[in-house]
């Protein structure tokens, strides 16, 4: 019996892990985008392993925090630290990751490296970042 429990335990913590999916930096970095002489908006192009394995789907990446606007518990989360992240010019749109909090996560230092997992939104429409985690909370 002490063996059967083992199996049982070992099923639902294997299930448990397949529900949320690592999402790894180099798939972002597979979106191609354009840039609106005029506007300087950018639309992004996403690639269809974005597309079809990801959008919509429990996904854990780690990365930079970067507290945007604290009061408002408005977060992104980047590839690289704030000093080389897109926001600074050193890397493109498809390095950070807009993060929309369950519940208030609390206060942060900028470039804390974190374990984020939430639900992967594909933003289509070229306003706003290309990435959001919904639901999103500190996995870890």
């Amino acid at each position: 019996m002490p063996k059967f429990i083992f199996l049982l335990l070992f099923s639902l913590g294997s299930w448990a892990m397949q529900a949320q999916k690592t999402l790894a930096w180099p798939i972002l970095a597979m979106t191609n985008y354009e840039q609106d002489p005029m506007s300087g908006q950018y639309t992004p192009h996403f690639p269809s392993i974005l597309e079809d394995q990801y959008e919509n789907q429990d996904v854990v990446i780690a990365g930079y925090l970067i507290p945007i606007d604290v009061e408002a518990n408005t977060y992104a989360l980047s590839k690289n630290p704030f000093s080389a992240c897109f926001f600074c010019g050193n890397a493109g749109p498809e390095t950070v990751i807009e993060l929309k909090f369950a519940a208030d996560p609390g206060r942060f230092a900028t470039d804390k490296y974190l374990p984020i997992k939430g639900t992967l939104i594909l933003n289509r429409n070229g306003s706003g970042l290309f990435f959001t985690l919904k639901n999103a909370e500190i996995s870890g």
